[in-house]
């Protein structure tokens, strides 16, 4: 089974206690009580009863609200960014020590990401200086300005969010994570630290879609490949994938020459939607495969949908570098001088001859 954990480094007890309810909050005090030291204990305790409580009380990640333009003044959401944090000592006033901070979400256009916090609220005095400079942090906040351009937040906590797998012989992926193609079992023996020359990817981009989703689905061992339809959430379903010799159900989507281009969020469906749409789909791992370059905009959206604290999933991503990678070792690539020698030929997908047929 897997949880959510949170570290706090800031934590306003008051409004912590007012999202958890009265009787969550007493369940934390008095384990608070039991402590050495409770006054010290209780920010830690309360973190850990809203780490428990985070699915049931409807906490949205920030991206997939942007994403779906479904956030409003008022909503609590979750954020996981990169934030700048500043002391503001010009505004200090008696018990009011702010610190300001910023971050860019990455949508389908920009938006900042703001807001300020009274640092003598620090879960305790050492976390102050995880809250200086540049650094990661996962934020749970209520949205208090809301602009095209801008978002101001109110923090509730700030600190870290982990996902830990209670069963850890139960291998595989842990949901919120990412994956990567080196990880899947099926994917044994392809290198993908390999040189991918220019002219691979040029042929690449040539590759019909449907070709790339069947010979995806030999490797895997899927038989049943469906054809495309426009109301299809997804573009192969299968549970026949081992991610580090685990058993786990995949939705694929894929994106062939039909955009022959570095992938942004606009590539995917009006504001994005076919992520949304990916992710509505019962499984475990979700998949996004593209002929060309993925932008960062577009990993952030699927990391965000995995982190989802309502439904954590885990997600891969696959570029036209690791497509041609996997086709190379199929044998579907014609050989150029650049290339290495074809690896792991392999029975039941498309060869060369049928990719590229001679007009007659």
């Amino acid at each position: 089974m897997t949880r959510i954990a949170l570290e706090p480094y800031f934590l306003h007890q008051d409004q912590v206690q007012s999202l958890l309810g009265e009787q969550r909050t007493e369940s934390a005090r008095a384990r608070a009580a039991r402590r050495s030291e409770p006054d010290a204990a209780l920010p830690y305790v309360l973190a850990t009863e809203l780490a428990e409580a985070l699915s049931s009380l409807g906490v949205s990640e920030l991206a997939r609200c942007v994403l779906e333009q479904d956030l409003r003044t008022g909503q609590v959401v979750g954020a996981e960014l990169d934030f700048a944090f500043q002391r503001d000592r010009e505004h200090d006033t008696p018990g009011f020590k702010p610190i300001s901070f910023t971050a860019m979400l990455d949508a389908s256009e920009p938006v900042r990401v703001t807001g300020t916090f009274n640092s003598a609220r620090t879960a305790s005095s050492s976390a102050v200086g995880s809250l200086a400079g540049n650094r990661r942090a996962y934020l749970i906040g209520t949205v208090t300005n809301l602009s095209t351009a801008q978002i101001e937040l109110r923090p509730v906590f700030i600190g870290i969010r982990s996902f830990v797998d209670d069963d850890l012989a139960a291998g595989g992926p842990t949901p919120g994570a990412r994956v990567y193609p080196s990880d899947i079992s099926q994917f044994n023996g392809i290198d993908f630290t390999s040189p991918f020359t220019e002219a691979e990817g040029e042929v690449v981009l040539r590759v019909p879609e449907d070709v790339v989703k069947r010979a995806f689905a030999g490797l895997i061992g899927e038989s049943y490949v469906p054809k495309d339809w426009g109301g299809e959430r997804s573009d192969l379903y299968t549970s026949r994938v081992f991610v580090r010799g685990r058993q786990v159900s995949a939705a694929w989507l894929f994106k062939g020459p039909g955009y022959p281009r570095a992938m942004d969020v606009k590539a995917l469906g009006k504001n994005g939607d076919q992520i949304d749409r990916l992710f509505t789909e019962p499984a475990e791992l979700l998949v996004l495969q593209h002929c060309h370059q993925i932008k960062p905009s577009v990993v952030g959206m699927m990391d965000a949908y995995a982190h989802d604290a309502r439904r954590p999933r885990s997600y891969m991503i696959i570029d036209g570098a690791d497509t041609g990678r996997i086709l190379r070792s199929l044998g579907m690539l014609p050989a150029t001088p650049a290339s290495l020698p074809l690896q792991n030929q392999r029975s039941g997908v498309p060869r060369q001859t049928e990719l590229f047929p001679r007009d007659h």
